[in-house]
């Protein structure tokens, strides 16, 4: 079974923190700093500039350490996205709204893969480790992913409803550091509950085979 810190450098680790983290911490910044030095007339495109030029530079950065050009692209698509909003409407706060409606689609599309038995987590297990697509036939198995599919859902919705709530409040910065602190930390804690339960599930299957095969000598 493969160790956590290696599924989660497969899933992005410090780099999907930093990457993810950095462009709407400084967006904040710069849009609550410039308004504090009383340049409340430019503090929406002074942020936008600096959140599009850090994520272009990370991108560029990434691209540089060979990750792939897709990945880059979504990364600067959703800021360019993002700045676009806060842009159209003037509030600093409508920059976070594109990554509050992507994880509400998250939300839901866990929760209902879970729902008709087809857990998304089971697929990415599947594509993670060796003979992983066994996962169907191992009834624990099947119980513990799916259980890892509501999980995750759940830190999606909890990671909309804190930030809606804030979004209504019209606090930008804190939605900048909830977005930091529920994202890849949160969902890190997830993938590492998850390799905890399988690897339980593996070896209570493992026992159960080798009971088996004792009673039938």
């Amino acid at each position: 079974m493969t160790d956590p810190a290696t599924v989660l450098g497969r899933l992005g680790g410090r780099r999907g923190l930093i990457d993810g983290g950095v462009p709407p911490l400084l967006f904040a910044v710069a849009n609550a700093g410039a308004a504090a030095l009383g340049h409340a007339d430019r503090a929406l495109a002074s942020a936008v500039i600096l959140a599009g030029a850090s994520a272009l530079a990370l991108g560029t950065l990434r691209r540089v350490q060979g990750a792939s050009l897709a990945g880059v692209l979504r990364g600067l698509l959703m800021t360019v996205i993002a700045a676009a909003f806060a842009l159209w409407t003037g509030r600093a706060r409508d920059f976070f709204l594109p990554g509050m409606y992507v994880d509400a689609v998250w939300a839901m599309g866990l929760a209902l893969s879970a729902l008709i038995g087809n857990p998304f987590v089971g697929h990415v297990y599947a594509a993670l480790f060796p003979a992983g697509g066994a996962w169907r036939d191992d009834p624990r198995l099947r119980r513990v992913l799916a259980a890892a599919t509501w999980g995750l859902s759940g830190t999606y919705a909890l990671r909309v409803g804190v930030q809606a709530a804030l979004y209504r409040a019209d606090e930008p910065a804190l939605l900048a550091l909830v977005k930091l602190a529920l994202g890849w930390p949160l969902s890190a804690v997830v993938v590492v509950l998850t390799l905890r339960a399988v690897r339980s599930a593996h070896r209570a299957g493992a026992a159960g085979r080798e009971r088996a095969t004792v009673a039938r000598q």
